[in-house]
């Protein structure tokens, strides 16, 4: 009896008398074959005896190389009950159900003219992964279709080296590396033509995200993801090693993020690609940005600003020294607006200097720094350089912490004018933001010029412009529209992708900071009594601004809604207790908040302790005691999903607040001490499993509960979140009543 039978009968998979009536009625293969055609076994135990007693590798078919199964066809796989999944020089790694059998290695290795390395696996994990590799769907004929149709020469390679460009494009700076021994032309010519294709519907990044069975291909268009091909599996590798060499990264690295760029011309025009690879459990998912150098020449006024606007920022940035910031979520043509302003402030009589991370677009006349952090050349230390570079006008690329906010703020009292940006909601939680991160409110106060609170709203396609009624529900949302005013909409058309919606425009809230504003600066007053100054003052909120472009035609109600995060209806909030309230009364007192000098009748400010205007002294106001409502943290980084779970939790009277990312989250933790944290996984800066991490090893905020919002459902994920620490774990898209009942739920069980 062979050592293989003897295994299999002391390990119990199976009896001698069983065996022999196998090898009795066996025809010509293999035994172990013949086993899961007769028995009922466990196919792992089998694996587990060529892995443990015979010293056989174990095989991963999760990410198979598509220059592994060059000469291997399908019928040989399920011939052999095989499968290639690596190749290394003359050597081939090959998945068998029956690793010990020597003639199919043989047959292998004259098929392949390669040495065969055998490894153990399932017949199982074999026959999904021919299913996987050899299945050319309907879906991957057109996309070769695609490859075959697109014009090569219409890319080329952007490089100030010659000989480096020649290494990765061997066909005189074109694209097409078809000589390449290690990767498959399809692969090389599909990244050409994903640039190709990206670059003429103006998408803004791609992502390459894979699957089980295949690859998404997604275009960020006009701030929106949208499918745009799939792509099979086995040509995953080599996509992403494509991309690899294109940006000068290590190939060979799969288990670390990676991050590297790329200058290449499309159609003549030039393009930055800043790309980052981070590895799943399903392979490697690369993101790519696209950014455009030319449109560093859009002018300020090309940005959707209006000519009131305009006028208050121009003369906020016409100020010789002093500060200005624009604020909004990723994405909100942040950077664009300040480029625009450097535009019309650069002139042979300034030095602009700015500090970016990346410089998106070339400024001609303009010194540009690219922060560098494993060079130690962060925003803070940048900007010490750049301030004895005698400069006068300084542009921080983001204020991300308190050191460069406060080196920031000195160098915008001593004559310089700086520019920067900061992820906040709106121009008045600018200035909690900047106090919560230590910054002194006369600090702020005296340096302040205006706050642009800014968000990117879709253009309706002109082409496909039509009459329309929204939805009542649409309306409900929408406290002060007018129902009874015309709306339109793109219908969808070839011109637009069948979206409706072609280009973006921006919208804005421009907050001067005025006496007033810088006095409630100084007594650190609430968010609430800054808005309502500044609407005293004529500021226009974001909603107010994208309602005019409602009115106007140039969008649309239901994508303010998905931009725009919008108070409920009729709110107004007290300046006392800071509380929502809608009627004359504030819920918190019994008497009316419109307070008078009883003597002479005139408005007084609740914190006087005097009359001015007659000298009657007065009983300062005394601040009710109110019972306080549960205070829910929302985390996610996408508006409208922020909205979406507001609403939701609208009939739980919850007292709701929201962060756009897990960063964020922690120091709001620490502010508001939220009763309740609901968290999205994939956010910038710091995602949710390091957030909940974070807070679980703080006294503060260990036991605060948490609920996880993910789109994301694979096993993995849920295991890991509540591994690190989360209470329950709910799918998008979610139901309301049962995201209502679990947070109920939650609530009474941590607090009854």
């Amino acid at each position: 009896m062979d050592p293989l039978c003897d295994a299999l009968i002391e390990e119990g998979i199976i009896t001698a008398e069983q065996l022999q009536e196998i090898k009795d009625g066996k025809r010509a293969g293999s035994v172990v074959l013949e086993i899961l055609d007769t028995l009922s076994v466990d196919e792992e135990k089998i694996v587990s005896v060529f892995t443990n007693r015979f010293g056989i590798g174990r095989a991963v078919l999760s990410d198979i190389l598509p220059e592994a199964l060059e000469g291997y066809s399908e019928k040989s796989a399920f011939k052999y009950m095989s499968i290639p999944f690596d190749r290394d020089g003359g050597l081939l790694k090959v998945a068998m159900v029956d690793p010990l059998n020597f003639n199919t290695l043989q047959d292998i290795s004259f098929l392949t003219g390669l040495s065969v390395i055998p490894y153990a696996a399932t017949r199982g994990e074999i026959l999904q992964a021919v299913n996987t590799c050899y299945e050319i769907s309907s879906e991957l004929s057109t996309v070769l279709d695609r490859i075959e149709a697109y014009d090569e020469d219409s890319i080329g390679l952007l490089n100030d080296n010659p000989h480096s460009a020649a290494e990765v494009f061997q066909t005189g700076g074109r694209m097409d590396v078809s000589g390449e021994g290690t990767l498959s032309a399809p692969a090389i010519k599909l990244v050409n033509l994903l640039f190709n294709e990206a670059t003429g519907c103006r998408a803004s990044d791609i992502h390459i995200e894979p699957g089980q069975k295949k690859v998404d291909v997604r275009f960020r268009i006009d701030g929106v993801l949208k499918t745009h091909m799939e792509v099979p599996k086995w040509l995953h590798s080599a996509l992403v090693s494509r991309i690899k060499i294109m940006s000068k990264l290590d190939i060979s690295n799969r288990k670390t993020p990676q991050d590297g760029s790329i200058k290449i011309s499309v159609k003549g025009n030039p393009v930055d690609l800043r790309v980052s690879t981070l590895p799943t459990h399903l392979g490697e998912k690369v993101v790519i940005r696209l950014l455009n150098p030319e449109r560093g020449d859009l002018e300020l006024r090309d940005g959707g600003i209006d000519d009131e606007e305009y006028g208050r920022l121009k003369r906020s940035f016409s100020q010789p020294q002093g500060m200005i910031l624009v604020t909004g979520p990723t994405g909100s043509g942040k950077t664009t607006t300040l480029h625009g302003v450097l535009k019309e402030l650069n002139s042979h009589e300034t030095n602009i200097v700015t500090i970016e991370d990346p410089v998106e677009y070339e400024l001609e006349g303009i010194t540009q720094v690219q922060v560098n952090e494993k060079a130690g050349l962060n925003f803070a230390n940048s900007l010490r350089s750049i301030l004895r570079q005698d400069p006068d006008i300084v542009m921080v690329g983001e204020i991300r912490d308190k050191e460069t906010a406060e080196i920031a703020f000195r160098a915008s009292m001593t004559g310089h004018l700086v520019l920067s940006t900061l992820h906040t909601n709106d121009t008045a939680s600018t200035v909690t933001r900047l106090l919560d991160i230590g910054i002194e409110p006369t600090l702020v106060a005296s340096s302040l010029l205006s706050i642009v609170a800014q968000r990117l709203v879709r253009v309706n396609c002109k082409h496909c412009l039509e009459g329309y009624r929204p939805d009542d529900g649409v309306f409900s949302l929408v406290p002060g529209i007018n129902s009874n005013a015309r709306f339109v909409k793109g219908m969808g058309c070839k011109r637009c992708n069948g979206t409706g919606y072609n280009g973006r425009t921006a919208v804005f809230e421009i907050l001067d900071i005025s006496p007033a504003i810088k006095k409630l600066i100084l007594n650190t007053a609430p968010e609430s009594q800054i808005k309502m100054q500044a609407a005293q003052e004529g500021m226009k909120t974001l909603f107010e601004a994208a309602a005019e472009k409602v009115y106007q035609g140039i969008t649309t109600i239901e994508e303010v809604l998905r931009v725009i995060s919008i108070d409920g209806p009729g709110e107004k909030t007290c300046p006392v207790c800071n509380t929502q309230y809608t009627g004359s009364d504030c819920p918190c007192s019994e008497s009316s908040q419109e307070d008078d000098c009883s003597a002479c009748g005139k408005r007084l400010d609740l914190n006087w302790k005097f009359c001015p205007y007659c000298g009657k002294t007065r009983k300062p106001y005394k601040i009710p005691e109110i019972q306080s409502l549960m205070r829910v943290l929302v985390v996610d980084d996408e508006p409208g999903l922020l909205k979406m779970v507001e609403i939701a939790l609208r009939p739980l009277t919850l007292d709701i607040y929201t962060a756009q990312n897990g960063r964020e989250a922690i120091e709001k933790a620490f502010t508001i001490k939220p009763n309740l944290i609901i968290t999205d996984i994939n956010m910038p800066v710091m995602d949710g499993f390091e957030m909940i991490k974070n807070l679980r090893s703080q006294v503060n905020t260990m036991f605060i509960p948490i609920i996880i919002l993910s789109s994301r459902d694979a096993a993995e994920d849920m295991l890991k979140g509540f591994t690190y620490g989360t209470d329950d774990y709910v799918t998008k898209p979610f139901d309301y009543p049962e995201l209502q009942a679990r947070v109920k739920r939650l609530l009474y069980r941590t607090y009854g």
